[in-house]
């Protein structure tokens, strides 16, 4: 397989969870995106309009036909193995040169595949990768220890979770409930539902994985 030349160092990962409003989606996506269809991804990506570059699959959810008259190439995984569709999709973008990774239909369905899925992406930041999940009313993105901007959304709430363990030292700004110097917990949901205040809200935290989710109701 060839190296692509990249240019957005976006990839975008189509999974196989539900997705019954695509339109909530496009608006996020890039003409240069690079695309994999996981498995039962192959739907959405076509929902979505898009050209499928790569395809990983075990074909548990999709038919082989399917995934071969689309012309991309594909990757057959054994159906028992380590790797979800979505780990292996998450490894191949990493070793082909991309920094940038969108999941999508990698939440909304069966519970424990969105669980495993902030697995995925905590395995994307931890190889020095950003890593965003979307959905129809949520933007969720995974950080480790930094500064962030995140710009108000009309008609949407905030949440902010750790990961994994503890995440100490957080700081919140320009929001309706601010932070300083706090901890949280995965015992207790201190961050869950704050509210912009119509000003780029300020978030740093000195340890710790934390999660960001943008939620509309």
């Amino acid at each position: 397989m060839e190296k692509k030349i990249l240019t957005s160092r976006r990839c975008v990962i189509c999974a196989a969870g539900p997705v019954n409003d695509t339109n909530s989606l496009i608006p996020l996506l890039r003409k240069d995106d690079w695309v994999i269809a996981a498995d039962g991804g192959i739907h959405l990506a076509k929902k979505l309009g898009l050209d499928i570059d790569y395809i990983i699959a075990d074909f548990d959810s999709i038919q082989r036909e399917q995934a071969f008259n689309t012309g991309a190439p594909v990757s057959e995984l054994p159906v028992k193995k380590d790797d979800t569709d979505t780990m292996a999709a998450a490894r191949l973008g990493l070793k082909l040169g991309y920094s940038d990774f969108l999941l999508l239909g990698a939440s909304g369905g069966r519970l424990d595949h969105t669980f495993a899925n902030f697995a995925v992406m905590n395995f994307l930041i931890k190889n020095a990768a950003k890593a965003i999940l979307a959905d129809e009313k949520n933007i969720v993105q995974m950080l480790l220890p930094s500064k962030r901007i995140v710009d108000p959304v009309e008609n949407a709430h905030f949440s902010l979770l750790p990961y994994g363990g503890c995440v100490d030292g957080l700081y919140v700004r320009n929001a309706e409930y601010e932070l300083e110097n706090a901890l949280l917990s995965p015992d207790f949901p201190l961050g869950v539902s704050n509210k912009f205040i119509g000003r780029p809200v300020e978030i740093e935290f000195k340890s710790g994985v934390l999660l960001i989710f943008i939620s509309k109701d």
